[in-house]
């Protein structure tokens, strides 16, 4: 199979429909196809829906009389064309599937009569038009399922009913459409081959590609991606495609991610580090073995701040205010004899620490460093002299001698390092889940205590809502803070939150945070200089998600000095 360097670029009739333009590097102004050849895009994904005049936040945009003018500009440049049928009028994710308006009051059997008709149908048209896809996706990121009810997770014998009738379409049609299945979270292998297993087991007939998302902000790390891949290849004998992915151009307040997010995809947003991001992806497919990693996708490259893109078009795109391609497009001009596996990308310096004056600090022996084919190798390091005798904070200076590069560490040094009160109880699940409020809205949801390591996990294969809560007592007004470590997995319309809220009288306080999972490594979210009067106080995390895994410790409130 050839490497795929693709673009999803499905709101672009509507974004010309508003008046947008490209342009090129010399200022000219440039059609979109041509300017996407020009840096080396060889295929061009588009998603269809149903019926989206059913959904006025759709504005008519994907339907099939859209999807046959732009898949005629697709042919009429020569370039690859891959259809994603979403089966719903509006978005397809992990976290909503929602059947088309038409097929709302379909029986099982009828639904898959009608995954199978529709699917042909929309084919035929393409095909009677000279602009028949290479590729069709069937279903969009389905690993929660697809066609909510029916189609949901843990009913695979359904959903696979539902997915080969989409299969069994595109053959019927023609034999050389080549078929992809695509599911989320690309750096978690273990979610994958979950899936894939329970599918082919419920009867899932033969498909031709895998079909991976992975945002470094939710889906894992690099290496996570370059092991999922390498199992994935192995396991199932399939090519699998990095079939959408981005990074941010710039930081944004009314942008896409946070820079809570930036920081778990291990690389800040930004017009170079979003070129050496695309890099390190084409590196990272085409590594792995036996050519089985096909290609890379991005998300929707080509948008610019107007109305109709929302936070994405703020930040995620890979065009300039002014409407010209930024460096990263280039990274589309990647062969397979362009590979540079063993160069480093970045080098992880160690976390800063906090130290009491006059204690001695032991410095790491060694610091991890990134290849750009996704492995991840430990290099010995030299450091400068570190002492606490002062208080202050402080860079300390290491050498990576065989990489001839440098690394550093902030050091503070107090005092003596803050202490506090604890007011939550139990925060380390020592009890169990003594002293915390519970709430499973659904029967499905599974939770445990990991004693060893004092945290609460929880978890489900379909889509669910989890309140963790417990009341606590404030005797003193003031300023507090309150804390706690997650550590999980992430994907699309995941909503994660530590939250506080007191009640006194007709006066409510209510504070929050996001939490952006990441299963890399714990991370801390705090909420601080919370202004609390004597009384009930109450405390926790509230989980509204599709299928992941999240995991809870160190609780914690106190009282600010």
């Amino acid at each position: 199979m050839k490497f795929y360097k693709g673009v999803d670029i499905s709101s672009l009739l509507e974004m010309e429909d508003n008046g947008f333009c490209l342009y090129a590097e010399d200022g000219r102004e440039c059609e979109a196809l041509e300017l996407c050849k020009y840096y080396g895009v060889n295929s061009i994904r588009l998603r269809i829906w149903n019926d989206p005049a059913s959904v006025p936040e759709a504005r008519g945009y994907c339907d099939l009389e859209h999807t046959v003018r732009f898949a005629k500009r697709i042919k009429a440049q020569g370039l690859h064309f891959l259809l994603d049928f979403h089966y719903s009028d509006w978005w397809a994710d992990p976290g909503k599937q929602t059947k088309p308006k038409a097929w709302e009051h379909l029986d099982k059997d009828a639904l898959v009569q009608a995954v199978y008709d529709y699917t042909k149908q929309v084919l035929e048209r393409l095909r009677s038009e000279g602009c028949l896809p290479d590729m069709v996706q069937i279903g969009n990121e389905i690993r929660s399922g697809m066609l909510f009810p029916d189609g949901e997770v843990p009913n695979y014998v359904q959903l696979a009913k539902l997915v080969n009738a989409g299969i069994q379409a595109a053959r019927d049609v023609d034999s050389n459409i080549q078929v992809m299945v695509h599911l989320d979270q690309g750096g978690k292998y273990y979610y994958l081959r979950e899936w894939y297993d329970a599918m082919f087991e419920a009867g899932l007939q033969e498909f031709d590609v895998i079909g991976i998302s992975f945002y470094a902000f939710w889906h894992g790390t690099f290496t996570d991606l370059k092991n999922s891949m390498e199992a994935l290849a192995d396991r199932y004998k399939l090519p699998v495609i990095v079939v959408e992915t981005a990074h941010p151009w710039r930081s944004s307040d009314d942008g896409f991610i946070t820079a809570d997010q930036e920081k778990i995809a291990g690389f800040p947003a930004g017009i170079e580090e979003q070129k050496t991001v695309m890099r390190l992806l084409m590196n990272i497919v085409a590594s792995v073995s036996n050519e089985m990693g096909c290609g890379v996708y991005y998300w929707e490259p080509l948008v610019l701040p107007l109305e109709c893109q929302g936070s994405w078009g703020r930040n995620m795109g890979m065009l300039s205010l002014d409407s010209k391609a930024l460096p990263g497009f280039a990274e589309f001009r990647f062969e397979r004899s362009d590979l540079c596996a063993d160069e480093i990308v970045k080098i992880y310096h160690p976390n800063d620490i906090m130290v009491a004056k006059g204690i001695e600090v032991v410095m790491p022996k060694s610091v991890e460093v990134l290849r750009y084919d996704g492995v991840r190798d430990e290099y010995g390091v030299r450091w400068d002299e570190v002492s606490t005798k002062e208080c202050g904070t402080f860079e300390i200076k290491g050498y990576v001698d065989v990489l001839e590069q440098e690394t550093h560490m902030i050091i503070q040094v107090l005092e003596e390092l803050p202490k506090y009160v604890n007011l939550v109880r139990n925060s380390d699940f020592s009890k169990g889940e003594s002293e915390w409020m519970v709430i499973k809205k659904q029967d499905y949801i599974q939770t445990k205590i990991n004693q060893e390591e004092e945290y609460l996990q929880v978890s489900s294969n379909q889509n669910f809502d989890f309140y963790l809560c417990q009341d606590v007592q404030i005797l003193e007004k003031g300023r507090y803070v309150l804390s706690v470590l997650y550590r999980g997995t992430n994907t699309t319309d995941v909503k994660v939150r530590l939250y506080g809220e007191q009640v006194a009288g007709d006066t409510k306080v209510r504070v929050e945070k996001n939490i952006y999972p990441t299963d890399d490594d714990w991370m801390q979210y705090e909420i601080t200089d919370i202004e609390l009067n004597v009384g009930c106080f109450t405390v926790g995390i509230e989980m509204k998600t599709p299928p992941i895994m999240g995991k809870i410790k160190g609780f914690a409130l106190y009282k600010k000095e």
